[in-house]
């Protein structure tokens, strides 16, 4: 019991959301793992991870050959100011292109018979210039002879600038030292000596012939300078170890050691993280969408996605992340404002929470799926195969539909095709007359099938009208209608059996009443004789008399239950005759109040009759007797003691209608329409006399003759109408009499 209840517990919704909220947490200590690794190793690469020794490290070694690289230009190449200044160091073909660069100068005729003087101030003409072209030769030499010049002065201020950001970059490092020597060993230029640059360990020897790197145990790059080709000088150049001065290459050392330090930290987290991530994945998915171990599977608004739409929605926010992430790693990693890299950051967060809220909800979905087993019926593959089976279903007309209509597209397309590829030959003809009669017979079977349809149409309304007798002669009708034909026909076959069912029973409970009722009335009428002949005798005891008293008042309520049953299994089997004529409503009424007056007066019930004219009605007197001798009982039954009862008597278009009202004793609790059915009694105690078949008799009555019987319930106000037809030989005997009278 204690495994159960330990397993039950894992389904529980506090521990999946416990499970989630783990998930996010993991997947944000992963974040932040990235973005502080990010931010301590910017500046390097992969060896960052691969290399132990800062002076292997491929970003060392740029540094120093950068720094060489300005060692060079300014001992080596610019040696000073003033040789800049003189123009000693121009380079004239660069200069020249430069120029041309500038102002747009593209090289051809003009160009390739003139060249520019050496003092870079006028043109000399080698060849000939077209006369079509000597307005474009002015335009050039006025160029060369009022440009160049300013473009020159240009060119030599912008290698002063180099020059001087070098010597200010060489300046400011102070842990690389080097030393430039001419053809002859002599040091020309420096900040050191020879001697010192050879105890180092990390150090470099450049010159036109040779070369050797002893910079670090790895060589990440094969360094070269244009300055040094062909140059008569020599430079040594080495690197303090350990580095101690405040530069360029003491804080990259720096980086790289805090970066070497937070690694291992940052793995570990980043592992660990993963590892809960996992963990926390791996319960989520086992649990998903149950509350017990093999219970049932409880799914989400997104399992209604078909898969594949899924899928792809949570592609296309992937791809949409991808290039989000794009942008800000750009801003994060490029821009040196560090206010929109704060910001990008934490954009960049975000969007990577949603996509793990987006993932988390996608392998949770087929999860749960799987589970359920509807894996593959949640896809429009099978969404598309079931739709095509259903279509092409037995059940249904719509496959063999489908099927002939693609026949027929397919064989107007072909007998088409064919009389357009043989327009011209001689059987054009015969395939237009294959065409004509294609679609004749198309239409031959078309026809048919309407007519098959209009047979199950007509079998479908008779069915509607109640004739379930009509039947459907399934051999005309066409195959492509026969399973809808063979519908119609198990439709009208299950309605005859049920309603022959429905009228089998029907008839045995009558028959059951009636029978009950008939072998009741024999000892009953012995019961009630020997009631009537003990009630007869002088019986000294006081009790003895009640207990005859009693027996005879109960005596008579049971027969009187008996004639009710047997009456009202009479009316419901139609077992009844209906002699109808001429009747009084409003006497036929004032006789049946004079039969209960006795009653009525002892209930102190007040009539109120309204009846303004004669309203004579065609019906039968036994019948309307009882009908309305049911009502009265009713009204003595069940009214509030002391009330009044109204009665209206009228003519309605058709009918002569009797409405009675009056205020029930006690709550109605009854729908209208449950009271007019057999054994139903206003008292829910049943507690006064009656057998509850008084207003079902009545109603069963009035329709027996044509008329209508309906009851009405507001709050305690009872409310019964009768409506009976109207007596229709009025004018036959008024003109019998006006006939008499003339004759007279």
């Amino acid at each position: 019991m204690g495994t159960k209840s330990k397993k039950s517990k894992l389904y529980q919704n506090g521990r999946k959301i416990f499970g989630v909220i783990c998930i996010f947490i993991s997947a944000m200590v992963t974040f932040f793992c990235a973005v502080i690794y990010g931010n301590v190793s910017h500046n390097w690469g992969k060896s960052i991870l691969t290399e132990e020794n800062f002076y292997n490290t491929p970003e060392f070694q740029q540094l120093f050959y950068t720094v060489l690289d300005d060692a060079i230009a300014v001992d080596v190449f610019y040696q000073n100011e003033k040789m800049i200044e003189t123009g000693e160091k121009l380079n004239r073909d660069e200069l020249i292109a430069g120029f041309k660069r500038y102002y747009g100068i593209v090289d051809g005729i003009i160009t390739s018979n003139t060249k520019i003087n050496d003092t870079y101030n006028g043109v000399i003409v080698d060849g000939m210039i077209p006369e079509r072209l000597q307005a474009n030769f002015e335009e050039y030499q006025n160029l060369v002879e009022t440009r160049l010049p300013q473009y020159r002065q240009m060119y030599i201020q912008d290698q002063l600038d180099d020059y001087r950001n070098r010597v200010r970059s060489l300046e400011s490092v102070q842990n690389f030292h080097y030393i430039v020597e001419n053809a002859d060993g002599k040091v020309v230029a420096g900040n050191t000596t020879r001697a010192e640059i050879n105890q180092k360990t990390h150090n470099v020897r450049i010159s036109a012939e040779f070369s050797n790197d002893n910079l670090g145990d790895k060589k990440q790059f094969a360094y070269s300078s244009p300055y040094m080709q062909n140059s008569p000088y020599s430079v040594y150049a080495a690197i303090d170890d350990p580095l101690t001065k405040q530069d360029a290459f003491y804080t990259l050392y720096q980086e790289f050691k805090l970066a070497k330090a937070s690694i291992p930290y940052l793995f570990v987290t980043c592992s660990v993280a993963m590892f809960c991530f996992g963990v926390c994945l791996l319960y989520l998915l086992c649990v998903a969408g149950q509350k017990e171990r093999h219970g049932k599977v409880t799914y989400l608004f997104v399992d209604k996605i078909y898969n594949e739409v899924h899928l792809i929605l949570v592609l296309f926010a992937g791809i949409c992340s991808f290039f989000i992430a794009y942008v800000l790693l750009d801003v994060i990693l490029y821009r040196s404002v560090a206010f929109w890299s704060y910001v990008s950051t934490t954009l960049l967060g975000i969007v990577y929470m949603i996509d793990v809220a987006i993932g988390l909800s996608y392998v949770l979905s087929i999860s749960r799926q799987i589970k359920g087993k509807i894996i593959f019926k949640n896809t429009l593959i099978s969404v598309f195969l079931r739709r095509i089976a259903r279509l092409m279903t037995d059940t249904t007309f719509r496959g063999w539909l489908v099927l002939v209509l693609l026949i027929y597209g397919m064989g107007n397309c072909i007998l088409t095709f064919l009389i357009c590829w043989f327009w011209v030959s001689r059987y054009l003809v015969v395939f237009f007359v294959l065409l004509v009669l294609y679609n004749v017979i198309c239409l031959y079977l078309f026809l048919r099938a309407l007519r098959s349809l209009k047979r199950i149409m007509i079998s479908a309304r008779e069915t509607s009208q109640g004739n379930l007798a009509y039947q459907l002669d399934l051999s005309e009708i066409s195959p492509s209608f026969l399973n809808f034909a063979e519908d119609i026909a198990n439709i009208q076959e299950g309605l005859k059996k049920a309603v022959e069912n429905a009228i089998k029973g029907e008839r045995m409970k009558t028959e059951l009443i009636t029978n009950v009722s008939h072998d009741l009335k024999t000892p009953l009428t012995s019961i009630i004789t020997y009631a009537d002949l003990l009630k007869q005798h002088n019986l000294d005891d006081p009790v003895a008399r009640e207990y005859v008293e009693v027996l005879h008042v109960k005596s008579y309520r049971l027969k009187q239950l008996i004639e009710d049953l047997i009456e009202a299994s009479k009316v419901s089997t139609g077992n009844i005759t209906v002699e109808k004529m001429r009747i009084d409503y409003r006497q036929l009424f004032m006789q049946a109040v004079g039969e209960m007056e006795e009653k009525i007066t002892d209930a102190k019930l007040d009539l109120k009759l309204h009846a303004p004219e004669e309203v004579l009605i065609e019906a039968d007197g036994r019948h309307m007797w009882r009908i309305l001798e049911n009502m009265l009982s009713n009204v003595v039954k069940y009214s509030m003691h002391a009330s009044r009862v109204y009665v209206d008597i009228m003519v309605q278009e058709d009918f002569g209608v009797l409405i009675m009202k009056n205020v029930s004793a006690t709550a109605i609790d009854l729908d209208p329409s449950h009271l007019a059915e057999r054994f139903v009694r206003g008292d829910s105690a049943r507690s006064t006399e009656g057998s509850g078949l008084g207003l079902s008799i009545a109603q069963s009555l009035a329709a027996a003759q044509g008329g209508s019987f309906e009851i009405q319930v507001d709050g305690d106000l009872f409310k019964a109408i009768v409506s009976i037809p109207l007596w229709k030989k009025d004018e036959i005997e008024e003109d019998t009499t006006q006939t008499s009278q003339e004759i007279e």
